[in-house]
């Protein structure tokens, strides 16, 4: 049936792979390779490469992981959005659907698939999004549908709502016990950003100091994951 789409249309599907880990990229690559309509054209482990490669490398379908190491993939997701318009995003990511993924379809991505569903469910989605269409989970659809609808209005302090991506970042990182300057090594940030993003999330849940700020965050990562 693959052979036959494929003869039939005379057109490969072009996937651009985005994630550090070599692991991922190879499985992702075999998975796509059992399928003659779609073959991986490049790879890449950052934002920066996957900007050069999409320059001179023709893509479908660009496959974004969230947690890069020299920027968060939703920055890559705008880019990609804004510089590349004909190329389709689908974030493939192990973060918390309900914190990332309405962020990532309003950043410009087509789809939304947790890791732990790539075996049974990446083909589908990747065809999913090759035909412009949106690729999520049925919990996030009903979510959206009941935001749209105005059925969930704005929770008091909750952080997935009130916080900016960056910030959902840096409050999980404190939640996971790093202290400021280990946050600022890992997202590549200076020490005064991550101290003024502190102050900006205190702000916002109405927390009044550094303790309450690490209470809160902390059972915020218990209960989230």
């Amino acid at each position: 049936m693959t052979k036959k789409k494929l003869l039939t249309s005379g057109k490969v599907a072009r996937i651009l792979v985005v994630d550090d880990h070599p692991l991922i990229r190879n499985g992702l690559g075999e998975l796509i390779a059992e399928h003659a309509d779609l073959v991986v054209c490049g790879e890449a482990t950052n934002v920066t490469e996957a900007l050069q490669l999409l320059k001179t490398v023709p893509a479908d379908v660009a496959i974004v992981d969230l947690g890069l190491v020299d920027s968060h993939g939703l920055e890559l997701v705008k880019a990609i959005k804004d510089d590349f318009p004909k190329v389709k995003t689908l974030v493939m990511t192990a973060y918390d659907e309900n914190l990332y993924a309405e962020r990532a379809l309003r950043a410009g991505a087509l789809g939304y698939i947790n890791k732990r569903e790539v075996q049974e469910n990446i083909i589908t989605a990747i065809r999913t999004v090759l035909d412009g269409k949106r690729y999520i989970s049925r919990r996030i659809a009903e979510r959206l549908i009941e935001s749209s609808l105005g059925a969930k209005p704005l929770t008091g302090n909750d952080p997935s709502q009130r916080l900016s991506t960056r910030e959902i970042e840096i409050f999980r990182m404190i939640g996971e016990g790093k202290s400021s300057g280990a946050i600022a090594e890992d997202l590549f940030l200076s020490s005064h950003t991550i101290d003024s993003h502190r102050e900006n999330i205190k702000r916002k849940l109405n927390l009044k100091n550094a303790g309450e700020l690490t209470r809160s965050a902390v059972q915020w990562v218990l209960e989230n994951g």
